[in-house]
């Protein structure tokens, strides 16, 4: 009698087993992994340190330039008055066509610089962005990025750079890019001087 319960109490303790195993093997089985998701590639072509602002463009203010499908024109660079550690807020006035048929976007960090005379690369500052959407009106000044639609044209205030208050001779530096962010061979350069630097007109301002 007692080997019978005995048996019986086995017995019972393998099929759970085999039940608990049937289930964890059922439960490992429904498991499937997700592939990530990917950011297509297929506009980027290889960063190519070598080459980058090899071909130079000269470019006058006010006057369009156009390179890679892209015309560019800089209608001013505007200093907005504030002063900060004896250093300008410095944006800038642009128009923009995009001559394909995508649009893309375009970025004041990835695509501008300004280049001082000793030849100091000076980029985009966030708290200059900041202070512009406190002070500039919402259409007429955009934050990174901007779209640039296709056969379309973008015209608005970006930027901006921060430069020591004596600081009125540098280079205002564009990469067109187009719809790939990693082409930078072509750079349109603005030799900018004191008089060409003005105040941004009251319409744009809040």
């Amino acid at each position: 009698m007692k080997k019978t319960k005995l048996y019986a109490l086995l017995l019972a303790a393998v099929m759970t087993a085999s039940v608990s195993a049937g289930c964890l093997g059922k439960k490992k089985s429904t498991v499937t992994s997700q592939p990530r998701p990917t950011s297509s590639n297929e506009d980027k072509s290889p960063v190519d340190l070598s080459s980058m602002g090899s071909d130079v463009i000269n470019g006058e203010l006010g006057t369009m330039v156009s390179a890679n499908d892209t015309d560019f024109t800089l209608n001013a660079v505007l200093d907005t008055g504030m002063r900060d550690d004896n250093a300008k807020f410095i944006y800038f006035d642009i128009t923009l066509r995009n001559n394909t048929d995508k649009e893309y976007e375009l970025s004041t960090l990835n695509n501008f610089y300004i280049q001082l005379p000793q030849g100091t690369k000076l980029y985009s500052e966030v708290r200059t962005q900041l202070y512009a959407g406190s002070h500039f009106k919402d259409d007429k000044y955009f934050v990174d990025p901007f779209t640039i639609p296709s056969n379309g044209q973008f015209s608005g205030i970006i930027g901006g750079f921060i430069l020591g208050d004596e600081m009125n001779e540098f280079d205002v530096c564009f990469f067109p890019t187009g719809k790939d962010p990693n082409n930078k061979k072509t750079v349109i350069k603005y030799k900018i001087t004191a008089d060409k630097i003005t105040a941004p007109d009251a319409s744009v301002l809040k």
